[in-house]
């Protein structure tokens, strides 16, 4: 039994009603979902994250957590525990998600992020899914840059408000690392790959032409003939650049089912902040919990 809930099974089966997702699905999946959620609760560091679960009444928000939830217990259980929505510094109000402790004296802040379809393509997939059980949305390269933008700034928005104001990661000092994780499993409509993570990160200058969307990464440097409002751009990812190691792209396994799955990562370094040894060291830490994207 649980400390926090005394049933997660049944929780987890009423949530499903609520939400309007089949209570039915493969008993499988709904069982590995439950056994990563107990296995959290009986460590006693979850409670915050558990209580949000069962008191979830909106799906996108129900998402974000089992993704959470995903990601502590790959970690948890090959024993690197994680400390949940820890503060960076003293009399800060805005917690960061989660923080490892390294073997080796070092501190990793992990901000998560779930990048999902936006609200008018999940209601036209629905629509052509309730008429044929088929779906097809046009996609073009223009889509495709709207999509890497909004990426961008979901990823942005973990860090500051729109106003460009920090609002998390104000410490980056030795032996600390802030690290942004977005799971993008659903870009593009799922059909996401590895360069337009490198599009989002460094923009049009780091990916073959035929990739290439016109497109600012937040890593960038702007060179001195680009037109002023990529300057203005610029200048919008200031705190970003000087506080956020690498942004830590997440996607699942094209077989993985909504609830159970193994998330699997990209790690794209700030070559401003980390160098090329270092980041081998992060991927290291990394490697020992999750498994790096493959093509799929």
């Amino acid at each position: 039994m649980g400390l926090i809930v005394k049933d997660l099974l049944l929780d987890i089966k009423h949530l499903l009603v609520k939400l309007n997702m089949n209570p039915d699905r493969a008993p499988d999946e709904v069982a590995g979902i439950v056994k990563k959620l107990e296995y959290l609760d009986r460590l006693g560091r979850y409670t915050l994250l558990l209580k949000n679960l069962t008191k979830c009444n909106d799906i996108n928000n129900f998402k974000s957590i089992i993704v959470e939830a995903t990601f502590a217990y790959s970690f948890e259980a090959v024993n690197m525990p994680l400390f949940y929505e820890e503060s960076q510094t003293e009399n800060q109000e805005s917690s960061i998600d989660f923080l490892l402790n390294t073997q080796d004296g070092k501190n990793i802040y992990f901000e998560i992020r779930v990048n999902q379809q936006q609200k008018q393509t999940q209601k036209e997939i629905a629509q052509q899914l309730s008429q044929n059980n088929m779906y097809s949305v046009s996609w073009n390269g223009m889509e495709e840059q709207k999509d890497i933008i909004r990426l961008q700034s979901n990823i942005l928005s973990k860090v500051q408000g729109k106003d460009g104001v920090p609002t998390k990661f104000f410490t980056a000092t030795s032996g600390v690392f802030n690290i942004v994780a977005v799971d993008i499993t659903e870009l593009l409509l799922g059909v996401v790959d590895k360069n337009d993570c490198i599009l989002a990160a460094y923009g049009d200058p780091y990916v073959e032409e035929r990739y290439r969307r016109n497109i600012f990464g937040l890593f960038q440097k702007p060179k001195q003939n680009y037109p002023d409002f990529i300057l203005d751009v610029y200048k919008k990812f200031f705190h970003f650049r000087k506080t956020i190691h690498g942004i830590l792209f997440l996607v699942r396994h094209s077989l993985s089912g909504p609830l159970d799955f193994e998330l699997r990562y990209l790690l794209i370094q700030n070559i401003d902040l980390v160098s090329d040894s270092m980041a081998k060291l992060l991927d290291n830490e990394l490697l020992r919990a999750l498994t790096p994207w493959d093509d799929r």
